[in-house]
């Protein structure tokens, strides 16, 4: 029910994430109905200006969001193998809620271009498009495109990439889980968003360079397909992230935590002033 979604939202960290990155998927796959009436009509868009306008800016406002929702959660889970101390105290619920406030907001502002720019014009055809008048938008078309390449992926894919190394050399580090499940799961987080993603950026690419080729045309749409399959796959990887490492992370944190104590309390009588400050730094 809609009460136990938002209670499962209340009650931890990761789940104000992956609600807040579920809304975003939901939103998109039912905006996309739009989309799939188009295609149906052959590219006859009968819904009007404000659809067309509103269709694009959800379309790219779940690409941001998902990809900046994932990238914080990689770096959440990054500060909690390496930083456990700080994430004990600092990372809370008020913290989460304003982060996912602050994605949301930042997502909203790189999609209004999105929305501006979207028009509903007729073609050589008769037929209404609801695109970027080509004739009239070239420096738009470019704009835009650069904005979700560089702000959509790019950036964010170094993130998370980052992110996950450091938590997988974490997890080797301070054996915080004994196997090797868990790396694998953080592999595959990476390798879904990378090859959902990259070959319709990378297209893309190619269609900036020859805006004219015919070549393209049928490969752009199955790797368009494939990037919208990136939110049917996300709550089943995240799915698995949670059954399978959340138990891990709740038996073993208090350890690291008791550990890294320790490893203060151990050094402090022969250095108190100086090696603390490097124990905890070595968390």
């Amino acid at each position: 029910t809609a009460h136990d979604v938002i209670l499962f939202s209340l009650t931890n960290v990761t789940n104000v994430f992956l609600v807040n990155l579920a809304v975003a998927d939901l939103i998109f796959c039912v905006t996309r109905i739009f989309s799939i009436v188009y295609k149906l009509r052959s590219n006859d868009w009968p819904f009007g200006s404000l659809l067309c306008k509103f269709s694009a800016f959800f379309k790219y406002a779940n690409m941001f969001c998902s990809v900046f929702l994932l990238a914080v959660i990689s770096l959440d889970r990054a500060l909690c193998v390496w930083r456990p101390l700080l994430i004990k105290t600092k990372r809370t619920l008020f913290v989460a809620r304003a982060v996912a406030v602050a994605v949301w907001t930042l997502t909203i502002a790189l999609s209004v271009p999105y929305y501006m720019n979207r028009q509903v014009y007729p073609d050589e055809n008769n037929r209404t498009k609801c695109s970027i008048d080509m004739a009239e938008g070239k420096s738009a078309n470019s704009y835009l495109y650069w904005l979700r390449f560089v702000c959509g992926f790019a950036l964010p894919f170094v993130v998370i990439l980052v992110c996950y190394i450091l938590a997988g050399f974490g997890i080797k580090r301070t054996k915080l889980l004994k196997k090797s499940r868990s790396l694998r799961i953080l592999v595959i987080l990476v390798t879904a968003f990378f090859l959902c993603w990259a070959p319709y950026h990378i297209l893309q690419l190619f269609k900036m360079a020859d805006k004219n080729s015919e070549k393209l045309k049928p490969w752009l749409r199955i790797t368009r397909a494939i990037a919208y399959f990136h939110s049917c796959v996300n709550p089943l990887l995240y799915y698995c992230l949670g059954v399978r490492l959340r138990g891990g992370f709740r038996q073993r944190l208090p350890s690291v935590y008791s550990r890294a104590i320790v490893d203060v309390m151990e050094e402090e009588p022969n250095h108190k002033d100086t090696t603390r400050s490097q124990a905890l730094s070595g968390l």
